[in-house]
């Protein structure tokens, strides 16, 4: 397709009635309702929190739905819910107090808050949103495709095609419950923006109201909260902007194009309130260390991994059980898990995307061949690019298998102008050729792997052949319904009908099933343990031998866990832990007590058994589905503390209260280079806190208020983790807020009675609200001014 045939195809499609193509969007709508039925009608959650119950107390012997995704149970779920229940209680939470010590809320890029799904999703239960929130992204997703193929000038029903593949590739069904598709939703969008603007241009049109709509898609995009999803569609835009820049050089003023690259900018200023406070817990977290451990850059697909493009399913799949079938098989070492692997979208749409190739030959398919082509070899780790990829910026902490995006969309463009030429009257023979010689490759490869399985087959467990022969049996089913592209014998509507069915069964059969739909009595069910805790445990906080109450699963219940899981995770808080930082999945399980265990607050120990637990430290308390222990030497969350020490430097203080003889009742450690004024005198009192009293009076995520009682001058040691943002007031008065014991915050308190307040207020979401406020204005000055003006 040259660009004069687009541009002309375009304006014809524009010229036709839009009640088909809706149409077309409706029945795109119906196949996604049909897949989330029982979410969307029938009472049930699209979640996979039922992996929880696998662990203690719950200790289901059913086991989950799918047990790869815990990413979605252990920290989506658990957090949406902390969110949803602080907004039923009129509060929208910056801060949560229940992981760790303490971490910024709305910091944590991956939960995605402010997406605008998820706040427009936000007064509903999570159990009920997240079937709707599935349906939106999938159908926004699949929409933009379907608006972006019309602008290239394929009929409805190829635009649908295009639509439906991409809104069910493998991508988005496997990381459907994930921030990643919060981002990779927008992805068509774009190009259609692009092509729009360029529209603009040659018309010598105003561009306003596109830049405008690109700065929103842009900025609901970067508010998804999956940083390397983004890279990637930042990536593509930029390459599809040159590339369409490239063709149109000669004719594109210099200002318009200026006008896209603020639109850009715009949007970067929109997503503000979520960027900055990112980039300031990423500046206090431990992500760059573990990114560097964890080598994400160079992770990548072997070579034999490329057959799950044709059967998604042959290795097994978390949901059936069977995960290593090619292992068994002899010929799949090395394979990674199945979110990592699976491009899946479908075999009959890359039959039309490789027609599309070999009929049009266009710049525009080139383009997209040349970047499946290359997203295959840096998906597959093809030297040089990994190395490559470790020495560029942002690129070396970023994941490249997850390009399968890029892949997938490329696919669906490709079928969508592959449909269009398949019908057109003529050149059978050079259709027959295509389809002929498509099957034949896969042949030649499905006898490869034949040969290589055959001497174990018959060693494979007879339900995991009866799972292996219908995948089998779908692509033979692929391989007839292909037919009915070349035959002549039959109704060429009758044939288009039948080809698109087998395209929407095929992607359907492949993506139900892999997402959980469970009732609503597997959700984090509460147990007697459970209920328990919630009547005994207060402002304390609690702590979980190995997995028992997995994090963050007692944020659910309002229980404070001095365990946490994140992906990104408060510097100083791991190093007070672990003793270093680095740990990538810090704190998902307790092996042992930390030996800082004082500082954390922690009054009640959850375990299976008292074999390895002191008892002259540790009274049983509960025993039932597991053992509740009360740690007897635990320290409250607030104390009084007479006497401290000054120690600047942070590597001389983390060893001393990690020590076992470190008591944080007596002395607190401040990292100070003068010593505060007025300071608590140097003389320790025999017993910490003698006629002196602290009590939490009000503790929300934002905000802890406190009534103290000083015999003497001294510090309020607040066992909450220190971190920016959070100011304190004392009777009324600003207080300073000394870093204490390493990750703690203490203020400085005058003898008699005392009332503190300490609030997080962080200045890069006031700032970042600013910074949105003045984008929306100056975007929304912009569309008003650029309304057609009726001429009196």
């Amino acid at each position: 397709m040259n660009e004069k045939n687009s541009s002309d195809s375009a304006v014809a499609v524009r010229g036709k009635p839009r009640s088909r193509f809706f149409v077309w969007v409706v029945l795109l709508a119906a196949v996604l309702g049909w897949f989330l039925h029982q979410s969307l009608f029938c009472g049930r959650g699209l979640t996979a929190a039922d992996g929880v119950l696998s662990y203690y107390p719950w200790h289901d012997p059913v086991g989950p739905g799918n047990n790869l995704l815990s990413d979605q149970y252990l920290v989506f779920a658990p957090q949406h819910e902390f969110v949803y229940q602080q907004f039923l209680a009129g509060h929208f939470p910056l801060w949560n107090p229940y992981l760790d010590c303490g971490v910024p809320n709305l910091a944590s890029s991956q939960g995605a808050q402010l997406f605008p799904i998820n706040l427009l999703l936000l007064p509903v239960a999570p159990f009920h949103a997240a079937g709707l929130a599935a349906f939106l992204k999938l159908f926004l997703a699949g929409w933009f495709a379907m608006l972006y193929a019309r602008v290239l000038g394929v009929s409805s029903a190829g635009a649908f095609l295009t639509g439906v593949v991409f809104s069910l590739c493998g991508f988005m069904i496997v990381w459907l419950g994930h921030p990643h598709v919060n981002s990779a939703l927008w992805l068509p969008l774009f190009p259609y923006l692009i092509e729009r603007f360029f529209q603009c241009v040659r018309a010598r049109a105003p561009v306003t109201r596109v830049c405008v709509f690109f700065s929103l898609a842009y900025g609901g995009m970067l508010l998804g909260g999956h940083p390397p999803t983004m890279v990637h569609v930042t990536l593509f835009i930029g390459a599809y902007f040159g590339f369409r820049w490239f063709e149109h050089r000669r004719e594109l003023p210099v200002k318009p194009a200026l006008f896209l690259g603020g639109a850009a900018a715009l949007g970067i200023l929109l997503a503000a309130p979520a960027i900055l406070p990112f980039l300031e817990y990423d500046h206090f977290s431990s992500e760059q260390v573990s990114s560097h451990d964890l080598q994400r850059s160079a992770s990548h697909l072997p070579l034999n991994s490329l057959i799950f493009y044709l059967l998604p399913h042959l290795n097994g799949s978390p949901v059936n059980g069977w995960q290593d079938t090619l292992f068994r098989l002899g010929v799949g070492d090395n394979v990674p898990n199945f979110n990592e692997r699976t491009g899946y979208a479908g075999i009959l749409p890359v039959l039309l995307a490789l027609y599309a190739v070999v009929r049009l030959r266009g710049r525009l398919v080139w383009f997209y061949a040349v970047m499946i082509v290359a997203c295959l070899l840096a998906v597959c780790g093809v030297p040089p690019l990994p190395a490559l990829f470790a020495a560029l910026p942002v690129l070396h902490a970023t994941n490249q298998m997850r390009l399968t995006l890029l892949i997938a969309f490329g696919v669906a463009v490709l079928a969508g102008l592959g449909w269009d030429q398949f019908w057109r009257p003529g050149r059978t023979r050079s259709k027959g050729w295509v389809v002929a010689g498509f099957w034949t490759v896969i042949g030649l490869v499905l006898a490869g792997y034949a040969l290589a399985v055959a001497p174990r087959w018959h060693g494979l467990d007879p339900a995991c052949q009866a799972y292996l022969i219908p995948q089998v049996l779908m692509l033979a089913g692929s391989l007839v319904v292909s037919g009915l592209l070349v035959w002549r014998g039959i109704s060429r509507r009758l044939a288009a009908g039948v080809v698109l069915g087998w395209v929407v069964v095929d992607l359907l059969l492949f993506a139900t099933g892999f997402n959980p739909e469970i009732p609503r009595d597997r959700y984090y069910p509460s147990t007697p343990a459970i209920d328990w805790l919630k009547q005994h445990a207060g402002p304390a906080r609690i702590l979980g031998q190995r997995t028992i109450l997995v994090p963050n699963t007692a944020e659910v219940f309002a229980l404070r866990d001095a365990r946490g899981c994140d992906f990104t995770t408060v510097r100083r808080y791991e190093e007070l832990i672990d003793g270093a930082a680095g740990n990538f999945q810090f704190y998902l399980e307790a092996n042992s007590l930390p030996g800082a265990l004082p500082l954390t607050g922690v009054k009640y120990l959850l375990a299976r058994n008292s074999a390895s637990l002191d008892p002259a430290l540790f009274e049983e308390v509960y025993s039932n589905e597991v053992k509740i222990y009360r740690y007897r030497p635990a320290c409250e969350r607030a104390l009084v503390v007479p006497d401290y020490r000054v120690e600047p430097d942070p590597a001389v203080v983390l060893p001393a209260v990690r020590s076992n003889t470190f008591d944080p009742r007596r002395w607190l450690w401040l990292e100070e280079h003068v010593p505060p004024a007025s300071a608590a005198p140097r003389t320790p009192l025999p017993v910490a806190g003698t006629n002196s009293s602290v009590r939490i009076t009000a503790d929300q995520a934002d905000r802890v208020e406190l009534a103290a009682s000083l015999a003497q001058p001294g510090f309020l040691l607040l066992l909450d983790t220190y971190f920016p943002g959070w100011t304190a007031t004392v009777n009324g008065r600003p207080a300073k807020i000394y870093r204490a014991d390493y990750n703690f915050r203490a203020v400085q308190l005058p003898a008699g009675q005392a009332l503190v307040c300490f609030t997080y207020r962080p200045a890069t979401f006031r700032y970042g609200l600013i910074l949105a406020a003045l984008s929306l204005l100056t975007l929304g000055g912009a569309f008003w001014s650029s309304r057609p003006r009726v001429k009196s």
